[in-house]
């Protein structure tokens, strides 16, 4: 079970990385892939922070849904240390 978690990670890390170098490649970013590659990334934040807090047995987990994704690609690193600090309450 535990390889079918890794594999599923690898591949959202992989189409996250896609994403990204899609965007990377264009000269001028407008506002939409600007808010795409911020949503992408705060994704990527929280997966990595909910694993490392489970490595370290602290209980703090935020989910990962369609609003996680939205307040973290609105307000950025503010809004991921927001959904973990009210995940701790």
């Amino acid at each position: 079970m535990q390889s079918f978690y890794s594999q599923g990670f690898i591949s959202i890390i992989i189409v996250c990385l896609v994403v990204l170098c899609l965007g990377g490649f264009r000269r001028k970013n407008n506002l939409i892939l600007q808010f795409v590659q911020r949503g992408v990334l705060s994704f990527i934040a929280i997966v990595l922070l909910n694993r490392l807090f489970a490595y370290l047995s602290v209980p703090v987990f935020v989910g990962m849904n369609m609003w996680t994704m939205l307040i973290g690609a609105i307000l950025g690193i503010p809004g991921i240390c927001l959904l973990f600090g009210i995940s701790l309450f």
